[in-house]
């Protein structure tokens, strides 16, 4: 244990000192290697260890297919027929917002990426239609959320890899949470729409409606591709993100005819870019989790658990309360690697299933993007947005509140999660 105090000490000095995440682990590592020994050159054999799988070529995918998107002028089109078919609700555009971003959940599988496409489309739209930009902004970073839940969600293919459990059981595990929230959200964003007594747009025609549907269809498709590939056996999760890279760039090149293939250079490289930051920090976090397994972190815990005669609730609230904590200071992606393999096999012994503790654990990091001191997705609608961060963080407890009961939810009832999987026979 006096390891991991010395590694989270040394980590959040770093962290402290703006030093990017990535470095931070990879430098608390040197530090264990020299004060208690550890060879070397297992830092570099790990690293590359941690990255050596077929699932994370998922990432990289997920993410071009997200960037081509974004360039091809599909997610306008869907915020158009999501605006024309909610007009006749009051403050409509909030609704719209938390349906812009149950669509891009399917596609981009990062809650960053999505808060920043719907904040720079929608909070200028909430903000003419009467709400505050600072309510504005605390919606879309906590709808964006919905991003690593529904499937494709970057989070559960790293989960899965380092659980060794199904990805496609994972992402059909989380459809009914991801709904769950989004129908939270709509019921909260209706209420405080009438409390505050926004304006209606209106509502379109039918033939408008039907017009915008048709032009909208190659887009609503891209979903719907993912999961009758992913269910009829089709394709590998890996295989699918190639498959959406490749249906992108057709819909965009052929379709609506707003790609171009010049843009395609510097989308690569900025897809490069991202899947560089995701992978070096999987990397350098793999090699902590093996510290941890080395000086016996996990048989310490399954001991202390074992004393202790925790049942498996008691043991769930004690995970949800490190996880709250973890998720508010670090990534989520080196917290799943660094945490998951210390406490996922107490979490198996004390009979918890794999795919809810999954979910358990990636909605846990993800709450931390919206409350301090990183909430990253606050800080990204907050610039959008250009208002002061307390009015925003203050907009955002409602949204807390309600995702922490989600969470509850979904930490006490498995069924929740696993009732789909079971229906799809997976």
């Amino acid at each position: 244990m006096l390891m991991l105090l010395t590694l989270a000490i040394v980590l959040f000095a770093l962290m402290f000192l703006a030093v990017p995440i990535a470095v931070a682990l990879g430098l608390a590592s040197v530090v264990i290697i020299i004060i208690w020994g550890t060879p070397g050159f297992i830092l570099a054999q790990k690293m590359v260890n941690g990255v050596d799988s077929f699932p994370l070529l998922a990432v990289p995918f997920f993410i071009l297919a997200a960037s081509i998107m974004n360039a091809s002028g599909i997610t306008p089109r869907v915020v158009g027929l999501l605006g024309a078919m909610l007009g006749r609700l009051r403050g409509s555009t909030g609704t719209v917002n938390v349906g812009t971003n149950v669509f891009l959940a399917g596609i981009s599988g990062s809650s960053v990426a999505d808060a920043s496409a719907t904040g720079t489309l929608l909070i200028p739209e909430m903000r003419k239609e009467g709400y505050s930009g600072a309510f504005a902004a605390a919606l879309t970073a906590g709808a964006a959320l919905l991003g690593p839940i529904l499937p494709p969600s970057i989070p559960l293919v790293i989960y899965g890899v380092i659980a060794q459990v199904s990805i496609t059981k994972l992402f059909v595990g989380g459809y009914i949470p991801a709904f769950i929230i989004a129908f939270a959200l709509i019921v909260y964003v209706n209420w405080h729409a009438r409390k505050h007594n926004l304006e209606r747009r209106g509502a379109q025609e039918w033939s408008t409606i039907w017009k915008l549907f048709r032009t909208s269809i190659w887009a609503l498709m891209m979903p719907v591709l993912l999961v009758i590939g992913a269910r009829g056996g089709f394709f590998t999760i890996t295989e699918i993100g190639a498959v959406l890279v490749v249906y992108a760039m057709l819909v965009g090149l052929i379709v609506y005819r707003e790609f171009r293939l010049t843009k395609l250079p510097s989308i690569l490289v900025d897809a490069g870019m991202q899947t560089a930051n995701i992978l070096l920090v999987v990397s350098t976090s793999s090699f902590v989790a093996y510290l941890m397994v080395v000086h016996g972190v996990p048989k310490d815990l399954m001991n202390w658990m074992q004393e202790a005669q925790l049942s498996p609730i008691a043991f769930l609230l004690i995970i949800n309360v490190v996880l709250l904590i973890a998720g508010a200071f670090l990534d989520s992606t080196p917290a799943t690697i660094i945490i998951v393999p210390i406490v996922l096999p107490t979490a198996m012994a004390l009979g918890i299933d794999p795919v809810h503790f999954g979910l358990v654990v990636v909605l846990n990091l993800m709450i931390g993007l919206i409350h301090p001191p990183m909430g990253l997705n606050l800080l990204i609608t907050q610039s959008v947005a250009k208002v002061p961060m307390s009015h925003v963080v203050r907009e955002s407890l409602p949204i807390l509140a309600l995702m922490i009961a989600i969470l509850l939810l979904i930490t006490f009832v498995p069924a929740t999660v696993l009732w789909l999987p079971e229906q799809f026979g997976l």
